[in-house]
């Protein structure tokens, strides 16, 4: 048997109940993976309310679409005890990484470097890859521009500012939402922060950029921090929108906000992007995270026990990183 978390019925943050289960047997083409750590991410909560699917379809459902652990089982190129995270984990046949033992397609997951973090590496898909892809894929990114990417201790927001460092990017603007956040992302070395207390998005940018404004925009949040940073921006550049955590309107003038700088405003989806781009965008990645070039941060660690506490710190607790649990 192995513990779980498990949906039975979509709602609130109670309705992740620890539960035993059958371990799951291993069938050809297929390994077992014994968790070490899985992240929570809040595509995870719009799933336990039953708003979005995305692989866990139908109740009772386990979530979980990142994680790092050791494999458990025979049969296949990778030994028993073998470190390894997974590349993707949205559609895998008995439910997410919540659960001390995973059965995955061998393909979905790749052996981890020694000295490697498992945290790090349980944190480093989702939110790099989407940062990548939003920067280089949609943004159009060259080395040399500068990128506002706000919400320093978001996933997808740090992601963007490190990958923006790691590839050439002149400077990385971010935004803190209080002081104390601002100066923990300048302890880090974060030195281009807005502390949102202090000033606004578009005051920040403009001291910091002598007015010049920037080139490309990644952002998660929506609402009016969208707003002061499409006004930012640059003739020609382009805001990449890859969430609405903040509000899901933008309220715009079309000639003064859009047409006057021939500014491009671009969504983005993971789901929708071809394969071999999501491959390469992954590749990319963890080539930069075992090189030392950037490395996912970590807000806080849950035992599994403690799931229904690690969601609502995950979604209410505005965190300085990514939340884990432990098994």
């Amino acid at each position: 048997m192995m513990r779980a978390i498990q949906v039975s019925t979509y709602g609130d943050y109670d309705r992740l109940q620890l539960v035993n289960l059958p371990r799951p047997i291993p069938t050809e083409g297929h390994i077992l993976v014994k968790m070490t750590a899985a992240t929570i991410n809040p595509l995870d909560n719009l799933i336990r309310w039953g708003r979005v699917s995305i692989g866990k379809k139908g109740l009772p459902l386990i979530l979980g679409n990142e994680g790092a652990g050791t494999v458990a089982s025979e049969g296949s190129d990778l030994a028993i005890g073998t470190r390894v995270m997974f590349r993707q984990a949205y559609h895998l046949p008995r439910g997410g990484t919540w659960q001390e033992y995973v059965l995955t397609p061998r393909d979905l997951v790749v052996p981890l470097p020694a000295g490697t973090s498992d945290l790090e590496a349980a944190a480093l898909r989702t939110a790099y890859v989407t940062a990548y892809l939003a920067l280089l894929h949609r943004g159009q990114f060259q080395p040399g521009q500068v990128i506002f990417a706000p919400a320093v201790g978001s996933g997808v927001g740090n992601a963007v500012i490190q990958l923006g460092r790691a590839l050439g990017a002149k400077r990385v603007i971010t935004t803190a939402g209080s002081s104390v956040k601002a100066q923990s992302a300048r302890e880090l070395g974060y030195k281009d922060v807005i502390d949102l207390t202090q000033e606004s998005v578009r005051d920040g940018i403009a001291r910091m950029t002598e007015g010049a404004g920037v080139d490309v925009i990644v952002d998660g949040l929506g609402g009016d921090i969208t707003v002061q940073g499409l006004a930012s921006l640059k003739q020609g550049g382009t805001l990449v929108l890859v969430g609405d955590s903040a509000s899901p309107e933008l309220h715009l003038h079309i000639v003064r906000d859009l047409i006057t700088n021939a500014v491009r405003i671009v969504g983005h989806r993971n789901a929708l992007v071809p394969q071999e781009m999501a491959d390469e965008a992954f590749s990319a990645c963890f080539t930069l995270w075992t090189q030392g070039r950037i490395k996912p941060v970590v807000a806080r660690t849950f035992p599994i026990e403690q799931a229904c506490e690690a969601q609502r710190f995950q979604v209410e607790g505005r965190p300085f990183g990514k939340v884990l649990l432990i098994f």
